[in-house]
This record gives C-alpha cells, structure tokens and sequence, in this order.
C-alpha cells in the first residue's frame, strides 16, 4: 500500500509548523519565527475564526484541529476551497487583498497562534530566506489547488473522492498522523460534497461503492484508505516530489 507514498520532508510537527518546510532554517531564523506566533488560542468546532470580507490583521498557524476555508457564492451556496491541517499558515491569500477573501471555520475543535502582518513583514526584511521558505509553501499551494481545479472541474465523483482522500492521507502521513492509512475524518457527507462540487447523496452513494470495493472502510470518524495505490490510479494525478533544501538555496 505505501508504495507510491510521497516522501516526506522536513516534519512540521513542531511548534513552526509548515513555516519552514522547504528550507533548513538556522536557529535565529526559527527563534525569529518562533518570536512572532502570539499564545495559544483555542476555540470549539463551528467556531468562525474570521469571517469573508472583514479587515486582515493576522495570520494564524494552526497547531491542533481542521479547519475550513470556504466562500459564500451571491446564491448562498458556500463552496469550501480547502481543508487546512495543523501545521498550515491560515488567511496568507488575503495579504494581497483589502478585505478577507474567505471564511474561516472550525471543523473540529482547534488550537491557533496568531502572527501579526506588519511583525511578519519585519521579520522578512531581516530574514529574506523566510520569505523564500513562505513563496514556495505558497507554491506548493498552488499546486494543490490546481489538482484540485482540474479534478473538480473534469472528474466524476469517485474520482474527485479518491483525489480527496489521497490529498488528506499524503498530508497527515507527512506529520505521521495516518498510520497505517488510517485517519480521523470529521468531514460529514455535506462538507466533502461542498468541497469537490456534488451533493451529499452522491457523496454517500459514491463512498458505500467504495466501501464495497474495498477501498475504503468507515467508522464513525475515522476511515482507513485500504488500497491508496489503487486510490492514487483512480484519482489520476501523479504523486508530487517537492524539494527539500535544494542547492539553489542559499545557506544562512
């Protein structure tokens, strides 16, 4: 089953999360980073940690929990774009941006630590190498996102499922947090449907197919991916090797 598995870099387990991913920061670097993440906030599931279009003022490096980013169409429909995972940078696209772009929601209970915009911009100034491990976090985003266009967009639903459950494990593996291919899932039916574009009869209909075929196995909120190989084939989309440290970085 782990044979295709991605592997992993730099586990960002730790209190940085995935601040440093891609590059070996020195220890003033971390140290500066580490100076920049506001105490421990924690907040229940359902709870909006920021709303759309309301005015930026932090980001948030989220420690425990998921957490949705979601975006409420002018017909009420909420479209949910991504499903954050500890250790990733919450509210970074709203940099660019007057207004917040997205809603952000907790689906479990969660834990984050606040980062000031104008403390992080300083901090670049002084450490350009964070910048650079931020650009390519941002990139590795991109990425995601354009799978996940190109799923959504052109894929039947077990496919955009297996797509999902694919993208959820190679995230949680990295953190060693799906052992044995087997995770917690506090995704309902809804949530999923509203993340891939179907409803949540398709939703349901598409997981009990693949519950016979013994791809999956669910209870209550934990599924185990029983053959990710043949997930990954039904999915279409290769395994991503990122780099890690790579030569072309200068040292600090």
């Amino acid at each position: 089953m782990d044979e295709d598995l991605p592997p992993p870099i730099d586990s960002p387990s730790d209190a940085l999360g995935r601040l440093g991913e891609f590059v070996t920061l020195s220890s003033r670097e971390r140290a500066a980073l580490a100076g920049l993440l506001e105490p421990v906030q924690h907040w229940p599931r359902h709870h909006v940690l920021r709303h759309e279009a309301a005015v930026p003022s932090h980001l948030y490096l989220l420690t425990k929990g998921w957490v949705a980013s979601s975006i409420v169409l002018t017909s009420g429909k909420q479209q949910i774009v991504k499903v954050h995972l500890p250790g990733d940078l919450l509210g970074a696209p709203s940099l660019c941006l007057t207004t917040t772009v997205d809603c952000l929601t907790a689906m479990t209970p969660i834990a984050v630590r606040a980062i000031s915009r104008s403390r992080l911009m300083t901090t670049i100034e002084t450490y350009p190498r964070i910048a650079l491990s931020l650009f390519l976090s941002a990139q590795k985003e991109r990425v995601a996102l354009m799978e996940n266009l190109a799923v959504v967009g052109q894929a039947p639903a077990n496919v955009r499922i297996a797509a999902t459950l694919t993208n959820l494990f190679d995230r949680l593996f990295e953190r060693g947090d799906a052992p044995g291919g087997m995770f917690h899932m506090p995704l309902t039916q809804r949530d999923l449907g509203d993340l891939i574009g179907i409803t949540p009869v398709h939703v349901n209909r598409t997981l009990r197919e693949m519950d016979r075929l013994n791809l999956i196995k669910r209870s209550d909120q934990t599924i185990s991916l029983l053959d990710v190989d043949r997930l990954r084939r039904i999915a279409g989309l290769p395994v991503r090797h990122y780099v890690s440290g790579p030569d072309w970085i200068a040292s600090d």
